[in-house]
């Protein structure tokens, strides 16, 4: 029963997986301005998809673009200002673990005593929790200690 993998319980999209690894990418490269073609090469994602993940990113202020030479983009703050909740947030929207929990949801198909919305509400609060106690830096220092400890 628990052999078969059909659908994951509490997932994050392949869009928000990328907007981490493109965050930790620019995190790397500091203050200078990195363009997506790299960031393509590196993190094997085409440019195109890449494009869609930091317009929310750059909407947002969590990136700063730059046109022509030269050009590309880099965080808008410090990675230890950023936190894998902000990045979370933005590109798949607020945790919410069950459908109830979500904005526009039509309450009319739960019960109005319904037992397991507190459960499903600590459970999304604790997944918030989790991805707002980690920074940018935090995981970008982590996947470094991995790389030199050959993890």
């Amino acid at each position: 029963m628990f052999n078969e993998v059909t659908k994951l319980a509490f997932s994050v999209s392949t869009k928000g997986q990328y907007a981490v690894l493109v965050m930790c990418e620019l995190a790397r490269t500091d203050e200078s301005f990195t363009s997506l073609t790299h960031i393509s090469r590196t993190q094997k994602v085409s440019q195109g998809y890449l494009e869609q993940i930091v317009r929310p990113l750059r909407e947002n202020n969590l990136i700063q673009g730059k046109r022509g030479f030269g050009g590309g983009y880099r965080l808008a703050r410090p990675a230890h200002k950023i936190t894998l909740g902000e990045i979370i947030k933005v590109t798949e929207g607020p945790v919410a673990p069950a459908e109830c929990l979500h904005d526009g949801f039509s309450h009319g198909d739960c019960p109005d005593d319904c037992k397991a919305k507190f459960l499903w509400q600590r459970v999304g609060t604790a997944i918030e929790g989790v991805l707002n106690s980690i920074t940018l830096h935090d995981l970008v220092m982590e996947t470094r200690f991995e790389e030199e400890e050959g993890v």
